[in-house]
């Protein structure tokens, strides 16, 4: 019932500001395309400078570490084909989208924690940052209107949880 209020009758009058000046949607396309290339970036920057400085051992903990993950949320998606909001109520998404289901979880939001969990075990500084590039990551998707609150907070959930697996004794071995 909630969702349905919020989706049908609230978010065209949340969404109403953006969609009425353009600058502003202007600004929230940029942060909705731009943030996940700049964490993609990151992610780019953060292997090469750890594969020339901690060699390439680390390769295990920094590429194929998440490439799994994203492998597994993405087979995860698949099996379990969740609508997205758009597809079960009746609105127009500020980002047009013609994609299916496959909503829950949320691979942008889950990408860049996962990103985020990765650089954090070596650079535990930039942790706060990343997480907040993943939370408006997550946000963005949230107020675009493709995906729901819970899309998201699995996402996060998910990549905290592998992130943890990064711990496990067998992944840690030199």
């Amino acid at each position: 019932m909630f969702k349905k209020y919020y989706f049908e009758e609230r978010y065209p009058v949340l969404t109403g500001v953006l969609r009425k000046q353009p600058f502003l949607l202007t600004c929230f396309k940029i942060l909705y395309y731009g943030l996940p290339i700049i964490m993609m970036f990151i992610y780019v920057a953060f292997v090469i400078h750890t594969a020339r400085t901690k060699g390439k051992k680390t390769l295990k903990k920094t590429l194929i570490f998440p490439a799994v993950a994203f492998l597994l949320v993405s087979i995860f998606r698949k099996v379990f084909n969740k609508k997205r909001p758009y597809e079960t109520y009746n609105y127009e998404p500020i980002i047009n989208k013609e994609k299916k289901g496959r909503s829950m979880p949320s691979r942008h939001t889950f990408s860049a924690g996962i990103i985020t969990v990765t650089v954090g075990r070596y650079y535990p500084i930039l942790v706060p940052f990343l997480w907040i590039f993943t939370g408006l990551i997550g946000l963005t998707r949230i107020v675009a209107g493709v995906h729901y609150l819970r899309d998201v907070l699995a996402a996060i959930g998910l990549a905290i949880a592998a992130g943890l697996t990064l711990k496990l004794p067998f992944l840690n071995k030199e």
